[in-house]
């Protein structure tokens, strides 16, 4: 078992619901890894359907539908400072060269479900 999937069964079985969340530096100790490698993991764990939740607290296995749309309501708050900060950069990019007006609108909506 990889170190992805081992993490996964660790928080399916020690760690499943908000209030049995497990801090990163724990799971860092735990497997050998540094944050980025942790992030990583978790981030493809999430990409593959796992329901890997997290909150201030730390990681958990969701155990209601609720603590996984409160963690999608959390990436998207990432997602949209991302792209407020990206928009601000191409911004920064063109300002002093006054020949282009760039004009460039992200939203995301909260709630809205693929289905």
């Amino acid at each position: 078992m990889n170190k992805k999937d081992s993490i996964c069964a660790f928080l399916k079985k020690y760690h499943t619901g908000a209030g049995r969340a497990v801090h990163s530096r724990e799971l860092e100790q735990l497997f050998s890894l540094d944050g980025r490698s942790l992030r990583r993991c978790i981030s493809e764990l999430r990409q593959d359907g796992c329901p890997i939740c997290s909150d201030s607290t730390g990681y958990y296995y969701a155990e209601k539908q609720e603590e996984i749309n409160h963690t999608i309501a959390r990436l998207n708050k990432l997602v949209t400072r991302i792209a407020n900060a990206r928009t601000g950069m191409l911004y920064a990019s063109v300002i002093d060269l006054g020949e282009m007006q760039l004009e460039i609108s992200v939203s995301v909506r909260e709630g809205e479900q693929n289905g």
